[in-house]
């Protein structure tokens, strides 16, 4: 904030201020009806005249504001009356004098500010005239003029008292001049009353525009000549009483007649100092001063106060329909400017139409009338764009103009109308006679005024409207309620909105709040008052949802909200609307319901389950069946991240992998991995996760850790199990797959034909369940790792040719062709490739089990990006759809039943995804049923 400075005349404007006499005064209707115009006027909520003391800024009138004066220091006017100019601040938070002032910050809140300072009659700056707001604003040109003319008034008001006390003592000193020295600037007469003999001197010739030789022979009929016929009764009135003793002087203001013709006003003042022996005045001597000048500033200060009383008259009438205001601001101002026709247009493109008039009968005018805009005078008006004043059309530049043979009009006062800075029409004063004496500055700032007048009339009126129409057409209840202190209240205005939230009419509130309580849900009532008191005590922003009652008796929702403002009486005002909310709270509450039930999911799922920020790896929730297996609370545990709940060093690689599916996917996982407790040890877990983004726009990850120690116990328990009944099963079955191959083959000779079916039959039974078993204890040994796989760096292509060669012969049978495309056959791979020869052959037979008769099984080799791909593609039948995602199980087949066409121990694959594992490669497969498959072995270069 920043203290005003003292101005740099600061001891004579304090002396100035003093002589004043208006500092600690009572209030003065004369001050006060300035301020209450220029609040209206100018549609504030504060006006002050304030006076700037050396140590405090005093209001002389104040309008808006219960404190009589604030310190000089904090003060804005103390910042105006710096310079001549208008002070104005458009936003007080904006501007680093005044942003942290407490006039700002606190009570009054001042946000807008513009300040004109008023200067006493010898140029000291004593105060301002200032309009106040407490929100940002800005101040036209316009505005800007009509704050520094009501300023202007503010000070002749000021000054009028200085000039009146200054007029009393010349009088009084003129009372005590008995006689007048000859060659003064004031004209002398001496008259012999008795004889008719005057004697002037030659300033009293001058003022009348003569010389006084001119004059001769010279009497009392030489004044009595040049006097205005007017004056000449109250003269002679007023020599009487003073002859009579009634006075004690005579002392008139008159009109003399100029040499050229107009009339000069002289102030004669007299005194009979001689009598006749009877006791009649003999000889008289006097003054005659010319006051032409001050009779015209008396006449214009007067013209002043009258346009501003009827333009204060105005603005304080109580009437509320616009058309009665209008015509009665038109009767003052003909009356004020003594023209008989008054008319307020509207001006549409080129065409004028008379909206409201005040006229004699027989002028012909009508409301609606319209008229060529080319052929009035206001076109005159609207091509200078300002106020025009036209005193004798006749002698006028304008008098070839097509209006002066139309309406043969001779004196004519206009000021333009103004919406929203755009032309409306005009307010003109017209007469089909000439204006004498012209017309005055303040007769045409008058009329530009009453124009600004009946345009504010007008945008209120146009705003009403619009408004009305937009709160009919807003959805839901525009109000104001008010709260009186002693607890009584009642909504001032409420809206057509009203019914459909109350089921009451407007009418029916305006005096008595209680019919909209009565409509508030009983469960809702005290919830509803209280936060009402609480906003009253706070002077806080009311918002409450709550239930009220229509007329048909059902129950609905609906949401309010509204900004209190205390008044000056301690009644509080809110203004605000209330919406009918009742679809959208139903479906909130169904959503919290909702959202209530997954919760109880949430806890109760026997999987955990967590979520966390998709950027972040701290922990937003966790379920109990997350926390349980890791020994941690959940106070804990919210303050770990995944990092730590994973063995040291696996993080990176895990993150780096569900990172990658989720922004390919949304979806990441399953994946098998350690999870630590907290006491250090771990156990095994599934994890798997989806990508969400909530209503906020904020990217989550919900993610499922399932705990899955048991099954590990289970799938090693059958593991045990399998390897031990291979292992007891192979030596008995080795012995009798052999001993049904001796048969068979004939070794104890022919055997009856049934005999020798069903022996054929038992011992390619035996071969399939020996391989089973050999596939089992394969499996058995990649799962625990016995398996050795030794990796050497070899060619890949005659691997691949030694292994279709070998299944040549079960291709023949099953009459399929295989085709190797080889692409790359000097690639040189790190594999083991007795176990790439198993992983091959078992895609290589499946391929050819399940192609049709006289097809084609392609081998194939491509290179891409560091993988090297064998790819074995058939044109069988296809991988189902319900299939795929268990192809790679163990003891997987898409046909299970009893009766498949096709044999196999449903090992294979998962065998070949183990070795290819195990091999740092992979294993992958594209389908479309119906069309055939390629199955595919993946294998790093390096």
């Amino acid at each position: 904030m920043k203290a005003p400075e003292f101005t740099s005349n600061e001891l004579g404007r304090q002396a100035a201020l003093v002589r004043s006499g208006l500092l600690d005064t009572s209030p003065e209707e004369r001050f006060d009806r300035l301020t209450r115009m220029a609040r209206r006027i100018f549609g504030v909520p504060i006006a002050l005249v304030t006076l700037v003391d050396r140590n405090r800024q005093w209001f002389k009138s104040c309008q808006g504001l219960d404190v009589p004066q604030t310190p000089r220091d904090i003060s804005f006017c103390g910042h105006a009356i710096l310079h001549s100019d208008l002070l104005v601040i458009e936003d007080a938070l904006n501007d680093e004098r005044f942003h942290d002032n407490p006039l700002v910050t606190k009570v009054p809140h001042i946000r807008f500010y513009a300040g004109a300072p008023l200067h006493s009659a010898d140029g000291f700056r004593l105060g301002t005239l200032c309009i106040i707001d407490q929100a940002p604003r800005r101040l036209s040109g316009d505005d800007r003029i009509l704050l520094r003319e009501l300023a202007d008034c503010v000070e002749r008001e000021i000054n009028l008292q200085a000039a009146s006390e200054f007029y009393q003592n010349l009088k009084q000193s003129e009372r005590r001049a008995r006689a007048v020295i000859d060659g003064t600037r004031v004209g002398t007469w001496e008259w012999n009353i008795q004889t008719g003999e005057t004697v002037f001197n030659e300033r009293w010739a001058q003022i009348c525009g003569y010389r006084l030789e001119e004059l001769e022979p010279v009497s009392i009929q030489t004044w009595l000549n040049l006097a205005h016929p007017e004056d000449l009764r109250e003269s002679e009135r007023l020599l009487m009483a003073h002859f009579a003793g009634d006075l004690d002087e005579y002392d008139c203001r008159c009109r003399m007649q100029h040499k050229n013709g107009h009339w000069v006003w002289v102030h004669d003042r007299g005194r009979v100092f001689e009598w006749t022996e009877d006791g009649q005045p003999l000889r008289m001597y006097g003054t005659h001063a010319d006051v032409s000048a001050e009779m015209a500033n008396l006449q214009k200060m007067q013209q002043q106060n009258t346009a501003l009383s009827i333009l204060n008259d105005l603005a304080l009438d109580p009437e509320t329909d616009d058309d009665a205001r209008i015509r009665k601001a038109l009767r003052l101002g003909a009356e004020y400017l003594d023209m008989p026709l008054a008319i307020v247009s509207e001006i549409t493109s080129s065409v004028y139409t008379v909206l409201w008039f005040n006229a004699p009968e027989d002028a012909g005018l009508e409301e609606g009338l319209s008229f060529s805009l080319p052929d009035t005078y206001c076109s005159i008006m609207v091509e200078q764009d300002d106020s025009l004043a036209i005193e004798h059309m006749a002698r006028s530049p304008y008098r070839d103009h097509p209006c002066y043979e139309l309406f043969g009009l001779e004196s004519y006062v206009a000021a333009p109308i103004y919406l929203h800075d755009r032309l409306f029409g005009t307010l003109n004063f017209s007469s089909p006679e000439p204006r004498e004496q012209g017309f005055s500055e303040t007769e045409v700032t008058f009329v530009t005024l009453l124009a600004r007048w009946v345009a504010g009339v007008l945008e209120r009126r146009i705003s009403v409207q619009t408004l009305t129409k937009l709160v009919e057409q807003t959805p839901g209840m525009l109000y104001q309620y008010r709260l009186w202190p002693d607890g009584s209240s009642a909504f001032p205005f409420s809206g057509p909105g009203i019914r459909e939230i109350y089921g009451v009419e407007s009418e029916e509130v305006s005096d008595d709040a209680s019919p909209v309580f009565s409509r508030i849900h009983p469960d809702d009532l005290a919830t509803v008052g209280a936060s009402i008191t609480a906003s009253a005590q706070q002077l806080s922003v009311w918002q409450q949802q709550y239930r009220t009652r229509r007329g048909d008796g059902e129950w609905r929702w609906v949401e309010g909200r509204a900004t209190p403002e205390l008044l000056a009486d301690k009644s509080i005002m809110w203004h605000g609307y209330i919406a009918d909310i009742d679809d959208k709270k139903r479906i909130q509450l169904a959503l919290q319901e909702s959202e209530d039930e997954l919760r109880r999911l949430f806890e109760l799922s026997p999987i955990g389950i967590a979520l966390n920020d998709f950027h972040q790896v701290s922990f937003l929730d966790v379920n109990q069946a997350l926390l349980e297996p890791t020994g941690y609370t959940r106070e804990e545990f919210m303050v770990l991240d995944f990092q730590q709940l994973l063995p040291e060093g696996e993080f990176t690689g895990l993150r780096g992998r569900a990172l990658s599916e989720l922004e390919e996917s949304g979806r990441f996982g399953p994946f098998e991995q350690d999870i630590v407790r907290k006491d250090n040890s771990t156990y095994p877990a599934v994890i798997q996760g989806l990508l969400i983004t909530n209503a906020s726009g904020r990217t989550l990850v919900w993610s499922l850790i399932e705990d899955i120690s048991e099954r590990k116990k289970v799938e090693q328990m059958k593991n045990e199990f399998i390897s031990t009944v291979s292992h007891e099963l192979r030596t008995p079955l080795t012995s009798i797959a052999g001993s049904l191959g001796l048969i068979a083959g004939g070794a104890l000779g022919a055997l009856p034909e049934q005999v020798d079916r069903m022996i054929a039959i038992a011992a390619r039974n035996s071969d399939q369940l020996k391989q089973l078993i050999d596939d089992l204890l394969d499996m058995e040994k990649l799962v625990s790792g016995k398996m050795k796989i030794r990796l050497q760096r070899q060619t890949v292509s005659p691997l691949i040719e030694d292994c279709i060669d070998r299944m040549r012969t079960y291709a023949v049978d099953r009459v399929i062709t295989v085709r190797f495309d080889d692409h790359h056959p000097d690639q040189e791979l790190p594999v083991d490739s007795h176990r790439l020869d198993q992983a091959l052959a078992n895609l290589l037979s499946n391929a050819i089990k399940f192609s049709p008769a006289h097809s084609e099984v392609i081998v194939g080799t491509r290179l891409d990006r560091g993988e090297f791909r064998i790819q074995v593609s058939d044109q069988g039948p296809g991988i189902p759809n319900n299939f795929r995602h268990r192809i790679f199980q163990k003891f997987a087949q898409a046909d299970s039943s009893n009766t498949r066409g096709r044999g196999g121990t449903g090992l294979g694959l998962a065998i070949t995804r183990e070795i290819m594992t195990q091999m740092g490669g992979g294993v992958g497969f594209e389908s479309t049923e119906g069309r055939g498959a390629s199955f595919w072995l993946e294998i790093p270069t390096s």
